[in-house]
């Protein structure tokens, strides 16, 4: 890892099913698949970043959103990034869209500069407040669900290109094959579409092979073992790796720290820049 990598600041949980991470001066280009929803707020400095299909710029004051089971890839910073990332667990967001009468899963889009950012600026700034009680926290995570899904469902949903309905046919595939792995000729069948227009699409629309994808989504199963103390060697078995040696190998590519340090950090076993955090190198979420 570059020794300019500033590290991030795991916050403290407050609320079920939900996890708050804060960064200084990040100037690293990550990629990877999101597993939950996620709300960041961006304080200073800009990126640009790969996400459905295009490319977005990220700037201090606006929010970026996230669903699951889609690429995000960061392509140029320009100037170093100090952000706060809170990630959802979809029962979480998906219960709220029920009980908001909308329809479900939600669909958020992939910047906000408006709706829900001064919802969300509270939610976050409450996050790091360590005299915020529960009920302070929950009834601001309703707010800023209630603006970001009703601004969402007032939007008529776009008709799915064929292309974009192959890959996602074959991304749900993967999410059901973390484990045991799949043959491309499964997803190609599970697609729709020939192995190669397979192969091609994919990657235009979710910004990876077939076969990267699933190792993100390997090692962010990984990651929830090693934060629950699974060891290592046997995360990388029931992720479907190898062994401990290709767990690390793709783990400190794609963290950028190995297992074993962000077990520690995530247990609060590490030293701790202040009581209730823990620095880890970790992508920007």
């Amino acid at each position: 890892m570059r020794r300019d990598a500033p590290g991030l600041v795991v916050l403290p949980s407050r609320l079920a099913g939900v996890e708050g991470v804060r960064v200084t001066g990040d100037t690293r280009l990550w990629s990877g698949v999101s597993t939950r929803y996620g709300v960041t707020v961006v304080y200073e400095g800009a990126f640009d970043f790969w996400y459905r299909g295009c490319v977005w710029t990220q700037a201090a004051g606006v929010l970026k959103l996230k669903e699951p089971g889609e690429v995000h890839r960061d392509l140029r910073v320009h100037a170093p990034v100090t952000a706060q990332s809170m990630t959802l667990e979809a029962p979480v967001v998906e219960g709220a869209a029920r009980e908001l009468g909308l329809r479900s899963p939600p669909h958020l889009p992939a910047l906000s500069g408006g709706i829900g950012r001064a919802e969300a600026l509270a939610l976050h700034a409450a996050w790091r407040d360590p005299g915020s009680d529960a009920l302070t926290l929950q009834c601001l995570l309703a707010g800023m669900l209630a603006a970001l899904l009703g601004a969402s469902d007032s939007a008529s949903p776009e008709p799915v290109p064929r292309a974009r309905r192959a890959a996602l046919r074959a991304r749900d595939l993967l999410h059901a094959s973390v484990v045991e792995g799949v043959s491309l000729d499964a997803l190609a069948v599970a697609s729709g579409v020939g192995r190669f227009h397979l192969l091609r699409t994919f990657r235009q629309e979710l910004g990876l092979t077939p076969h990267a994808y699933l190792t993100h989504l390997r090692v962010s199963r990984a990651r929830e073992l090693l934060a629950r103390g699974v060891p290592a060697a046997r995360a990388a078995l029931e992720v479907g790796l190898y062994d401990q040696s290709q767990l690390h190998r793709h783990f400190v590519r794609i963290v950028g720290t190995s297992p074993g340090a962000y077990a520690r950090a995530v247990r609060g076993t590490s030293t701790s820049p202040k009581k209730g955090a823990q620095r880890v190198p970790h992508p920007r979420r």
